[in-house]
């Protein structure tokens, strides 16, 4: 007499609902990541039927090159989202760190020096919102909206409102020099966000900070140091803000004590757009990116095709809820 192995029970209700949620679960994780591509490739194909100008190469070079600082601190902003944070002080943070390498430059440290203070006041800004959110447990969004203030009120006392002339060839270079027709700045972007993905999906630190995003009680009852991690999180954002004045400051060719507040906008939109979730505890490097690039896409077609300026903001405040739609069901 044979035996016949009898098949999984497949109309068991717990089984059921737990792939249900798993179908859905990959299904929101799949859309949500293809949301920035997929845009960026109908709003190409859009802007350049109604202006074949659009995707030529000059054109194409010039807006990846303006997408650079946006690249730079979307990468930034995603590290605190990670957090289930936020820094409102990045645009801020752009700002004191122009200034402080425009001060350096005039007090006659060498240009290389310069840019490692942008650098280092831009670390010093995270390092402060990471301690008081972090072991002061002050909510994210009081802190760095406290300390965007704060932090633009030290870079107009510091420089008194007055840009710092930089008249180096050195500095310049980043910005004017192209490899293969690819502006320097994007491929330093670039090469930021690749460095930035090897510490986010490759190492300890980075898996502890999807953990601390994702949930900190339980992160912290593994034993994870939770406060530490946030600080590294936001000094990483607020270093991200520090290389992004040094970009700035080489693409103006001088110091600027009060930076657009339109980066941050663009920075936090293009996470949003990105798919890395709100919630925290989930992430990606490419998405940022792509967001960024898609936004200074759409900034530069509106003008091309002859909008007006002042619709610009409107159109990415739409982007940005319409994006943060679709993730609503993500946590």
């Amino acid at each position: 007499m044979s035996t016949q192995t009898s098949p999984v029970d497949t109309t068991n209700p717990i089984t059921a609902s737990t792939r249900t949620l798993r179908r859905r679960l990959a299904n929101e994780d799949l859309w949500t990541r293809a949301t920035a591509p997929v845009a960026l490739v109908l709003l190409t194909v859009t802007f350049t039927i109604v202006n074949p100008k659009f995707l030529t190469w000059p054109s194409l070079t010039s807006m990846l090159a303006d997408s650079t600082i946006p690249i730079v601190l979307a990468l930034g902003a995603t590290f605190a989202v990670t957090l289930a944070g936020i820094d409102l002080s990045l645009a801020s943070t752009v700002a004191l760190g122009s200034v402080t390498m425009g001060l350096a430059y005039q007090a006659g440290l060498p240009l290389w020096l310069c840019c490692l203070v942008a650098m280092a006041t831009g670390l010093s800004v995270g390092a402060l919102n990471g301690v008081i959110i972090g072991w002061v447990r002050i909510p994210d969004f009081i802190v760095t909206l406290g300390s965007m203030s704060l932090v633009m009120g030290l870079s107009l006392i510091f420089s008194q409102g007055k840009p710092v002339q930089i008249p180096e060839r050195a500095l310049t270079f980043v910005s004017i020099t192209s490899v293969g027709g690819i502006r320097f700045n994007f491929l330093i972007a670039l090469a930021i966000g690749v460095l930035l993905h090897i510490v986010l999906f490759h190492t300890r630190f980075g898996t502890h900070l999807l953990a601390v995003g994702d949930n900190p009680d339980a992160a912290r009852a593994m034993g994870l140091k939770v406060a530490r991690v946030k600080l590294a999180g936001y000094v990483i954002c607020g270093l991200m803000g520090g290389v992004g004045a040094v970009l700035l400051t080489s693409y103006i060719g001088s110091s600027q004590p009060a930076t657009n507040t339109d980066y941050l906008l663009k920075a936090i939109a293009a996470v949003v757009l990105g798919g890395v979730s709100l919630f925290g505890g989930r992430a990606t490097i490419i998405g940022p990116i792509l967001g960024a690039i898609l936004l200074t896409f759409l900034q530069s077609g509106l003008t091309l095709v002859g909008v007006s300026a002042f619709y610009s903001p409107l159109v990415i405040g739409i982007v940005v809820i319409a994006a943060a739609m679709l993730m609503r069901g993500r946590k």
